[in-house]
């Protein structure tokens, strides 16, 4: 090779490795009886749709696509094959490989990879099966009900938001299917209304205080904040300024000894703290009356209520029934604390005590400390008389 060639080579090799090394992230896979479609995958961005890429499919329907993994935060994307997407959300480099057929690819694919992108696909079933019950509901409905039909309709939507709530956003506010959950629309619609609804306003604000720790520099994080004051702002000005303290991390609920906090009335309205039980064994418990199991389950409570009460238990049973006066006239009949949230399912404490699912109990001991969660009924009375020094 010629001196001037050798220094050409040289000065080529030196431009590469000088280039800073981009990251990127692999989705592959198979979308079967495909052959000679196109197969896209767009970046969904805050105000806009990118096609990064596309492949025509043969026969065997296999595809890599290679893109750039997003940078500062968590980003969504979809494969897309005419009107029939998937979607998905990438927050590193990682591999994801995805698996259909054509015909029902919108609803049965195979996700693999990526644990939030197996939620994500949870969500988004959840989201289609909403919508083809509402159509389903729409269709028995005459055109002399509309008021019938829209207050069922929007029963069936309230329900829906509580379950996503519980399922998706409380458990974990800083992840990506919670920020999704937010921006869920059903034709054009939008189910979570920060700038209208309150408690909505609060979903949002538990998600931006999430992000602001987790991902402060993103665009998705500053857009989120902003939603969010404006939603505290809007819903309720008297109670909520338009600060960062507005969407606050429970500081204040915060007692000595890491006990978060729970200030509610009862049904005569008088004001019950969690932290006055202090000196004794405390079954905290999260519950709702008007559900298939409450019958049964406070009966148990109040087997154990009689048995340990006099040994040093305390129960705090915190309501989150919608349905004040059904609740009421329950709790009026209970020899135990048992208070309500107004806010239902959107309560602050839930997300607190990271409740993902009803009836939930926690432990508590003498000291004021959380000490087991019980995973099941069963193990209440031993881990109580244990607690209580009995056994």
């Amino acid at each position: 090779m010629k001196r001037s060639n050798l220094i050409v080579a040289a000065l080529a090799l030196l431009t590469v490795a000088c280039q800073p090394q981009v990251d990127r992230f692999t989705l592959n896979g198979r979308i079967s009886q495909a052959d000679g479609k196109t197969l896209y995958i767009d970046h969904i961005g805050l105000d806009r749709v990118e096609v990064l890429d596309s492949a025509k499919l043969d026969t065997e329907g296999e595809f890599s696509f290679n893109p750039v993994a997003p940078k500062d935060c968590f980003d969504f994307y979809r494969l897309r094959i005419e009107n029939k997407t998937v979607n998905l959300v990438i927050d590193s480099t990682e591999t994801v490989t995805v698996k259909a057929s054509l015909p029902q690819m919108q609803v049965d694919y195979t996700v693999e990879g990526s644990d939030e992108c197996v939620r994500l696909k949870d969500l988004v079933m959840r989201q289609i099966g909403l919508l083809q019950d509402l159509r389903r509901v729409s269709s028995q409905y005459n055109s002399q009900d509309v008021t019938a039909l829209q207050q069922k309709v929007q029963e069936m939507v309230d329900v829906f938001k509580s379950e996503v709530m519980i399922d998706f956003i409380f458990p974990d506010p800083g992840s990506a299917c919670a920020y999704y959950a937010l921006f869920m629309s059903l034709n054009g619609q939008t189910l979570f209304n920060p700038q209208a609804d309150r408690q909505d306003a609060k979903c949002f604000a538990a998600v931006a205080t999430q992000m602001d720790q987790f991902y402060p520099d993103a665009l998705r994080t500053v857009h989120l904040h902003n939603v969010a004051l404006k939603g505290m702002s809007r819903t309720s000005p008297s109670r909520y300024s338009a600060s960062q303290e507005a969407i606050g991390k429970f500081d204040s609920l915060i007692v000595e000894t890491g006990l978060i906090e729970i200030e509610l009335p009862d049904c005569k309205g008088r004001i019950h703290k969690l932290s006055d039980q202090k000196g004794k064994v405390v079954l905290l418990d999260f519950t709702a009356f008007k559900t298939s199991y409450a019958t049964n389950y406070n009966m148990m409570l109040r087997t154990l209520y009689n048995k340990y009460s006099s040994e040093g238990l305390a129960i705090y049973q915190v309501s989150v029934d919608s349905d004040e006066s059904y609740w009421s006239n329950i709790a009026s009949n209970l020899p135990w604390i048992c208070v309500r949230d107004e806010s239902s399912v959107y309560s602050s404490y839930l997300k607190s005590y990271n409740v993902r699912n009803l009836p939930s109990a926690f432990l508590i001991d003498r000291e004021g400390n959380i000490v087991d969660r019980p995973d099941n009924t069963d193990e209440l009375e031993g881990k109580i008389a244990k607690l209580l020094e009995l056994e």
